[in-house]
């Protein structure tokens, strides 16, 4: 039961102080516990793709647990973009690229990334990454915020041991600080220039890194800075929704005949549902800024027992230069005329309606008095965090003792300013769609009336100088020209401080090798602020004008889509744009608050800081809150070894009991003074316990014949914003969006079982087969609903809702918002929220992997040599409960040739097809899918001396779109184009 109270948020800290002071007085702490035993395949990259895939092998034969990895002196030199795509080399691992900006991010054996945690030298710490989705899941990987220069690698561990934070189903990722001691002295600079085909940009990058042993082997620091620009470019064809054709549609096309008659006419059932492309969007999104990464450590060997450590990561990403272009056709409107295309046919979906209707779509159309839109989006983002890791480790004859203390705090901040120019119906534009089906070279979209739809110089724009929840400004005299300017300011802090001490005591002549135990605490907290604009006191007279409107930015950069969809509307046929920067200033410019009033419930105006007037009617509700989760962690393990003749059985045993006490804040939606409003306080807790067990046992004498077995308890929590305790409401024209409240959710839990048999099968080569299995229980989903009785509480009423026969919810109008004009009767009503599941889901697969070097042929066929992975992944099929984002099939085939100075290397990931439901068949027709594809890189170098390399790479070169589609390939509903980069880089190590 949550209270009230009237104070603003109060943050929860807590004091680490007296945490640093006794950690070092203790004798007795460490920087990366297990270190020893969770070395998994290290890809040291120097120079040699042999090498680098090697030198895995080793570490990969002495590990306990099942694992892969790539760990780097110099993970640069791989061929990729961030450390996601780095990942794609080990088995099990799917990259996602849905993401915008670069973040990708990577599901572990099926799992979205929310199933993953990922850790800093095995701690976990607060990264700037922006859950937009408010996925209950969380955000993904942190790839993108951070230059994988700065460090040392990354470590997959699949099967899990007691002694490692709790969090990951899927596994953990842990990115790799090497401590400085372990490094010879040395100093590396390397620069370079990375050319971004689409955006028609090169950018600069490089990196400096160097380790000096002040005192031999006593006293060692190290550091590596890495810069680079961030210019790129992303363009988007989008069909956003089928709708279904209405019969006035239908009367108002140029059709002769009836609606019936023409469904007859086409062998169409009297109750079949007929839909078309409603919603068509073409958009242009360009980022630019930089990014700045550090890293940085200092470790001495204080005496021969102690040693004492410290570590750093801290990162700045700011692309304040985003910008997205967009050209926005609605052809769903009940005043538009829809007219059939002889050409195309209806074709079944094989989806029915709520009643059994069968569901046909037209993927051509014909329209009229379409309504008209092109909008310009400022999209500034700064992503920054800061990790300060303290370790130490003591040994005291069969005791070792190991700790660390982490401070860290992270930081993601989001402008958007959207303006746009709009006409609704009649507008005077008219002309004909076709999708694809599939095949974006065959898409066009034609329009004609554009030129004289918007009359900029004709009209009389109508400022709204009182509060409002509103994000038009109208005109007089101008054809219905109006303009939509809205936007959200998002402000993301994110802190994560913990503890941990660590002993463990080694045991002679027992088959117990050792016991460690230890304790953890951590507290982390989540404040999110948050902010949309309006146009309230705007006035764009003479801004808003024929003479300000340009060309998109694409004329004068790279095609748009690289050339391969040439039925996109042109700039000439009736995509418009403006000056962005110039514009934005202007509007704000005219903005006097002073003159604005409070809106009829009382609102007072205020400023956003994106500088205009936050919009009214609470728009707030829900992304302005403080969450806390502080945590308490036991546990206990035992390494063993059994030894019979020339046969082992090692690994290790233990549990983890973890309590968790999780407090959300937020003001109260729909109660209260609306210019000071109360705070609810949710406070929850649960506790868990988790065992695990690792074994592996040698079939050969030799020990190049391994089977491993583990068996796992791991929960994920739900993510700290979607836990916030009040709904947010989200108005435009036609549709009303709300995500209801998230708190008492728990966390859900899995029983992971995983086979492992290896086989190493000549020295630099292997073969392995892995099996998994996942048993997920209390799955938290995101359900979508149409029943008013779930607002209950949060002070508003949308009207009656009622489910049409394709499944879209709407209101009958009847609401109690002081704007009478936010929503009408008709409008799409979406309400969603977060719920546990009680079902069991099953995730289970298998992973082929192939290593080989051909080394033992003649010159010049040695220096061959490749990798084949292959991933195949399945889970229960009911649609109720599946777990979205999941690929049947994954591999992924690197081949290499390198002879003592040179070197070249080819690589291609492939990812079957895979679903991006929230649920199941809650989503009714709207469900989308993920198309399968592959992608080619390439990367090259040359080793003029031992201290001088230049490497070439390449990515994309098979040109790989990224494309959704809706239950049928051939209902296409998102394609997007990155095309292709080049990187040049020049390394000299002194």
């Amino acid at each position: 039961m949550g209270t009230i109270r009237k104070n603003k948020t109060i943050k929860f800290k807590r004091s680490v102080l007296s945490s640093v002071i006794a950690l070092y007085c203790l004798n007795g702490v460490a920087a990366e516990p297990v270190a020893n035993k969770n070395e998994f395949e290290v890809i040291e990259v120097t120079s040699g793709f042999k090498q680098n895939l090697e030198s895995a092998i080793f570490d990969k034969k002495a590990s306990d647990e099942i694992g892969d990895s790539i760990s780097a002196e110099d993970i640069g030199s791989l061929p990729a973009l961030d450390m996601g795509e780095a990942l794609q080399a080990v088995p099990g691992v799917q990259l996602n690229r849905e993401g915008s900006r670069r973040e990708s991010s990577v599901n572990l054996r099926g799992l979205p990334s929310g199933f993953v945690l990922t850790t800093a030298n095995n701690q976990a710490i607060a990264t700037p990454t922006r859950n937009s989705s408010s996925s209950a899941f969380g955000p993904g990987n942190p790839f993108g915020a951070y230059d994988p220069s700065v460090f040392s690698g990354l470590k997959v561990v699949k099967s899990l041991s007691a002694d490692m934070i709790e969090g990951g189903i899927a596994g953990t990722i842990d990115q790799g600080l090497k401590g400085a001691l372990s490094k010879k002295d040395s100093f590396v600079t390397q620069i370079g220039a990375r050319y971004e085909e689409l955006a028609d940009e090169t950018d600069l990058e490089g990196v400096i890194s160097g380790t000096k042993h002040l005192i031999e082997d006593t006293l060692a620091i190290t550091a590596t800075l890495a810069y680079s620009d961030q210019s790129f470019r992303r363009d988007a064809i989008r069909i956003n929704a089928y709708d279904t054709i209405s019969e006035q549609q239908f009367d108002q096309g140029n059709n002769t005949g009836s609606f019936a008659e023409y469904k007859a006419a086409n062998n169409l059932p009297d109750n079949a549902i007929l839909q078309m492309p409603g919603e068509y969007r073409q958009q242009s999104e360009t980022n630019s800024g930089d990014r700045i990464s550090f890293s940085g450590g200092i470790e001495y060997q204080a005496t021969e027992d102690l040693k004492l450590g410290f570590n750093t990561i801290i990162t700045k990403r700011e692309l304040s230069g985003a910008r997205l272009e967009q050209l926005e056709m609605r052809l769903d409107q009940k005043t538009v005329g829809i007219t059939p295309k002889d050409e195309f046919k209806p074709r079944d979906t094989g989806q029915t309606g709520t009643s059994g209707e069968p569901i046909y779509v037209l993927s051509g159309v014909d329209f009229n008095n379409i309504r008209y839109y092109f909008d310009n989006r400022g999209e500034a983002q700064k992503e920054q965090a800061q990790a300060y890791i303290f370790d130490a480790e003591y040994t005291l004859g069969m005791w070792k003792f190991d700790g660390a203390l982490t401070l860290s705090s992270a930081e993601n901040e989001w402008s958007q300013v959207l303006i746009s120019s709009r006409i609704d119906s009649p507008s005077g534009v008219d002309g004909s769609i076709y999708t694809g089906e599939g095949n974006i070279e065959n898409f066009y979209m034609d329009l004609t009336g554009t030129e004289n739809s918007m009359d900029w110089d004709g009209a009389t724009w109508v400022p709204k100088m009182q509060v409002a929840n509103t994000a038009v400004t109208s005109t007089t005299g101008a054809n219905g020209l109006y303009m939509l300017l809205t936007g959200n300011y998002e402000k993301i802090e994110h802190q994560n401080d913990s503890f941990e001490i660590n002993a463990e005591r080694d045991f002679d002549d027992s088959f117990i090798k050792s016991i460690r135990f230890g304790y953890r605490y951590a507290e982390t907290t989540l404040d999110s602020e948050y902010a949309k604009g309006s146009p309230v006191g705007v006035d764009p007279t003479g801004i808003l004008t024929s003479d300000a409107m340009i060309d998109p930015s694409y004329v004068n950069e790279h095609a748009f889509f690289g050339g391969d969809a040439p039925g996109f509307v042109t700039a000439a046929n009736g995509w418009r744009s403006f000056d962005f920067d110039s514009v934005n200033s202007a509007l704000l410019s005219t903005i006097d608050i002073n003159q604005i009033s409070p809106s009829a419930d009382g609102e007072k105006p205020v400023l956003s800081p994106t500088g205009y007037v936050t919009r009214g009617g609470r728009q707030a509700d829900g992304l302005v809150y403080s969450s806390t989760l502080e945590t308490n962690a036991l546990y206990l393990m035992a390494n063993y070894e059994f030894i019979f003749g020339d046969h082992y059985l090692r690994g290790n045993l233990g549990g983890r009991y973890i309590e968790s006490k999780t407090e959300s804040r937020a003001p109260l939606a729909g109660q209260g003074d609306i210019n000071n409003l109360e705070e609810g306080v949710y406070p929850d807790d649960y506790n868990h316990f988790l065992p695990t067990l690792n074994a592996a046992i040698n079939l050969d004498e030799d020990d190049d014949l391994l089977l491993r077995f583990a068996y796992g308890q791991s929960l994920v929590r739900p993510d700290l914003r979607s836990a916030t305790p009040s709904a947010s409401f989200n108005y435009i024209p036609g549709l009303t969006t709300v995500r209801l409240p998230g708190v008492g959710i728990k966390p859900f839990e899995a029983d992971s079982y995983d086979l492992s048999l290896e086989w190493y099968n000549r020295p630099g080569s292997a073969i392995s087969v892995a099996l998994f299995q996942k048993e997920i229980k209390n799955l938290f989903q995101s359900q979508q609903v149409c029943d008013a009785s779930t607002l209950a509480g949060t002070g508003v009423s949308l009207g009656k809702l009622t489910e049409d026969a394709d499944g879209t919810c709407r209101t009958d109008g009847n609401d109690n918002l002081t704007d009478t004009g936010l929503v009408s009767a008709g409008d799409e009503v979406r309400l969603s929220g977060i719920v546990n599941i009680e079902d069991t889901i099953e995730v289970r697969g298998y992973e082929l992997s192939i290593q080989q070097n051909l080394d033992f042929l003649p010159y010049p066929w040695n220096g061959f040599g490749g990798v084949f992975n292959y991933s195949k992944t399945s889970q229960d099929d009911s649609d109720e409960i599946r777990v979205s984002g999941i690929s049947e099939d994954t591999f992924n085939v690197i081949g290499y040739y390198e002879q003592e100075n040179y070197g070249f290397r080819l690589a291609y990931n492939y990812r079957s097809d895979y679903d991006l439901r929230t649920v199941g068949t809650s989503n009714g027709s709207g469900d989308r899918s993920v198309k399968a594809a592959g992608r080619l890189d390439a990367s090259i170098y040359y080793n003029f001396s031992e201290q001088l390399t230049m490497s070439l790479k390449a990515y994309n070169l098979t040109n790989t779109l990224y494309e959704e589609y809706q239950n049928n390939e051939w209902q296409p509903r998102s394609t997007m184009y990155d095309g292709q980069v080049y990187a040049l880089a020049m390394k000299y190590t002194f």
